[in-house]
């Protein structure tokens, strides 16, 4: 393993820490999720207590990576996952409140 997946487990743990520490969701005393990242070069371990509603985000957000991934595909709708190609910053509100995709006006190819 290089240097770089050192780097790599340590920028991600501190990143999840910082978004842990910067935007709490649910009520203070709630039970964090214990996310564990583990360094494989060296065994390492950073843990970082994160909110379940934080967890949520992240979930959210790498799903949300999924679909723009498939949509890029040459078969796919070319739609952003995040904002379903309606420019709206989301969460649960934005574009995550839209019962169907907009409809293509022929930008998308």
């Amino acid at each position: 393993m290089s240097a770089g997946t050192t780097t790599a487990a340590a920028d991600f743990a501190q990143a999840l820490a910082e978004l842990a520490d910067g935007y709490p969701t649910d009520p203070e005393g709630t039970a964090p999720v214990i996310i564990t990242v583990t360094d494989p070069a060296t065994g390492e371990q950073h843990p970082v207590p994160i909110e379940p509603g934080q967890l949520d985000w992240v979930t959210a957000l790498v799903r949300g990576e999924l679909d723009t991934f498939r949509a890029a595909h040459s078969d796919g709708t070319g739609y952003c996952g995040h904002c379903r190609g309606t420019g709206l910053a989301g969460g649960t509100g934005g574009a995550a409140l839209l019962a169907e995709l907009p409809a293509d006006d022929g930008s998308h190819p």
